[in-house]
């Protein structure tokens, strides 16, 4: 393949891979794909798609980086077999893991998903060829229940399965708080790691892609979403009416976890916290977690 991608941001979902996206997106010794999120890897016939994938790079000029961000990537309990399939695609990639705060990550997860539709359409259909459940609305139900919550939130456990394959001069951990906090040194340690000069553009700090605001998706207008005609008279009825505002009453995005079950969460996150804040060179009390 002619201009093979050589870096991976791998993930983790709702952790700042979108700002990661549109930070070397304007990079012009990087070419990022679009669309952000190929998900090449994660089906198990990849190689059939390749004609696909290399589409997506065949505007690569002389772009020293060439990449994209797919946050199922990190996910190696749900497709195990994504980091070799990497490793044997490019063996000299670099990749780039950012992690969160488990359970803002939790939360930010489970707000994002009520507003995709995830609580009531198979999703991962599209993105790999694994069976994933539908999403419980309830939040603990979610946690425990729905793969991409609890099991995408083991940060040590996906990092080392990357570790198997890459050495450590070829992984950068960065971390969502730092992003917020100082983005632009987290700019400057992202330029040294693939050894390209900081042109910094102030504008890609003020593009983001949160949760927060977001309604949530109800079914029947996922059914209207079909039928063009139709949703685009919903659209102009429900803002004439302020339809969406009285639906979004159903929905509480802020969620209140008991100490006991902040507990229990933490419990079962508790080594993999500890050993991937100490590899990031983080205090144990990085994370309010």
């Amino acid at each position: 393949m002619q201009n093979k991608p050589n870096l991976f941001i791998i993930g983790a979902s709702k952790c700042g891979t979108t700002s990661l996206w549109n930070m070397l997106n304007t990079h012009p010794e990087v070419f990022m794909s679009t669309p952000k999120e190929p998900v090449f890897f994660s089906f198990s016939n990849f190689y059939e798609r390749l004609v696909e994938y290399e589409k997506l790079f065949a505007k690569v000029s002389n772009e020293k980086v060439i990449g994209e961000a797919s946050p199922i990537y990190s996910e190696t309990t749900l497709i195990p077999q994504i980091p070799e399939r990497i490793y044997n695609f490019n063996p000299n990639a670099k990749i780039i893991y950012i992690v969160r705060d488990p359970i803002e990550r939790l939360k930010s997860v489970w707000r994002q998903t009520l507003h995709t539709g995830h609580w009531h359409k198979q999703v991962y259909k599209n993105s790999c060829d694994v069976e994933v459940p539908l999403m419980p609305k309830n939040f603990i139900e979610a946690v425990y229940n729905y793969p991409p919550y609890l099991e995408a939130t083991k940060y040590w456990t996906h990092l080392n399965n990357y570790k198997e394959y890459f050495e450590d001069k070829n992984i950068l951990l960065l971390f969502f708080e730092d992003l917020k906090n100082n983005p632009k040194s987290v700019y400057s340690s992202i330029c040294s790691f693939l050894n390209i000069q900081e042109k910094l553009d102030e504008t890609i700090f003020e593009k983001k892609n949160s949760s927060r605001g977001k309604k949530i998706e109800r079914s029947w207008v996922v059914k209207l979403r079909q039928n063009k005609s139709i949703f685009k008279l919903y659209k102009g009825f429900s803002k004439i009416l302020k339809l969406d505002l009285k639906l979004q009453k159903e929905l509480k995005y802020e969620i209140d976890l008991t100490s006991k079950e902040r507990e229990k969460i933490y419990k079962k996150l508790e080594d993999e916290t500890i050993k991937i804040l100490q590899y990031g060179n983080k205090d144990i009390k990085f994370w309010k977690f």
